[in-house]
């Protein structure tokens, strides 16, 4: 799919193109899952090659940061999938060709249609929609004005990526709570001496897995958005940015940073969660097996008795002696009494 955006009277437009339809005065051409077609057709109407989805897995700098001719080619994982209980993250590639953003993307991240529709201020059109104001713009100098107005590629680049930080940095807060809710479920078990293998323990490690997942997906996503915004600046260099590009490029390092301190944080957290867990989960199976220990003990003694007067000697008093079977049966039961009083004394169970 192409999804182009335009600028004309003063808004912004999106609409989708077809491979025949590929405008060449797009500040902003998004395509998100293209065909061999699609990206054929973006690669002639802008003069440059997009890179494969097999490049823009590779993890080297070299090949995920790079410029060809005018056109700065940078590729970062973004998160997404967190809302599905699904989260995971995938590469995305923006390339500047001068005035223009190019993205290429297989997954739909939330920060992309946040950052569309903020963009647009309204729900994207479809095609035809956007006015043509190839004449009135000759016609009218303040209009023409208007239009000289749109939004370069590099703006909108850096309010795509500030846009990817605050949305990573709200699914590390809702992480964050959830995994202050899991504190509490966990000593609450505690408290109401839940057994080990209950749903609630399953439930609970289930959930401390997928924060820790989250937290390697979210620390490699910040790290290569780390790497990105250096070489972000450099091409913006070039260009010449205002004070205030360079202050957003610096302010997204700040965040970037902060972030990967809160991510290390979190880490350290569901580490100690888990470890609780698992502790939780010993003190229980521990009890269990005390019991079992303290019940096999406490039947040593009656067992005892039981196999010597189960001997076939011939010679035995107690054998003919009327009281034999109740003081053998009185033995038995003190045997195993004593030594239950004995662990409750001590303690023990």
């Amino acid at each position: 799919m192409i999804i182009v955006y335009r600028h004309a009277a003063g808004r912004t437009y999106a609409e989708k193109a077809t491979p025949q339809t590929v405008p060449t005065d797009a500040i902003w051409i998004d395509l998100l899952d293209p065909s061999a077609e699609e990206e054929r057709a973006v690669e002639a109407a802008c003069g440059l090659e997009v890179p494969t989805r097999e490049e823009m897995r590779e993890i080297e700098a070299s090949s995920r940061l790079y410029s060809e001719g005018n056109a700065d080619f940078m590729t970062a994982s973004i998160v997404y999938g967190l809302e599905k209980g699904m989260p995971s993250f995938a590469p995305v590639t923006f390339i500047l060709d001068g005035v223009r953003l190019i993205t290429l993307r297989y997954t739909e991240p939330k920060s992309f249609v946040l950052y569309a529709s903020k963009l647009c201020k309204a729900s994207p059109q479809e095609p035809g929609q956007a006015p043509d104001l190839s004449t009135a713009g000759e016609a009218n100098a303040a209009i023409r004005k208007i239009v000289e107005k749109a939004p370069s590629g590099d703006s909108i680049m850096i309010g795509l990526i500030e846009t990817v930080i605050d949305r990573l940095a709200d699914m590390l807060e809702m992480i964050a709570a959830d995994l202050d809710q899991i504190g509490t479920d966990i000593f609450a078990a505690s408290k109401n001496r839940k057994p080990t293998g209950t749903a609630e323990f399953k439930e609970i490690l289930a959930r401390i897995g997928a924060a820790g997942d989250f937290h390697s997906r979210a620390r490699e996503s910040l790290a290569t958005l780390d790497r990105l915004l250096p070489f972000l600046q450099m091409a913006l260099d070039r260009h010449k940015p205002g004070k205030d590009t360079k202050a957003r490029v610096k302010a997204m390092a700040r965040d970037i940073h902060s972030l990967n301190d809160f991510v290390a944080f979190l880490s350290q957290k569901t580490n100690f969660l888990l470890d609780t867990t698992v502790g939780m989960i010993s003190i229980e199976q521990n009890a269990i097996i005390k019991i079992f220990s303290v019940a096999a003990v406490g039947f040593m003694p009656p067992t005892l008795v039981a196999s010597i007067y189960g001997m076939n000697f011939k010679h035995m008093p107690e054998l003919s002696w009327p009281l034999g079977y109740p003081m053998a049966i009185g033995l038995m039961i003190l045997s195993a009494v004593l030594p239950l009083v004995y662990f409750r004394h001590k303690k023990w169970l």
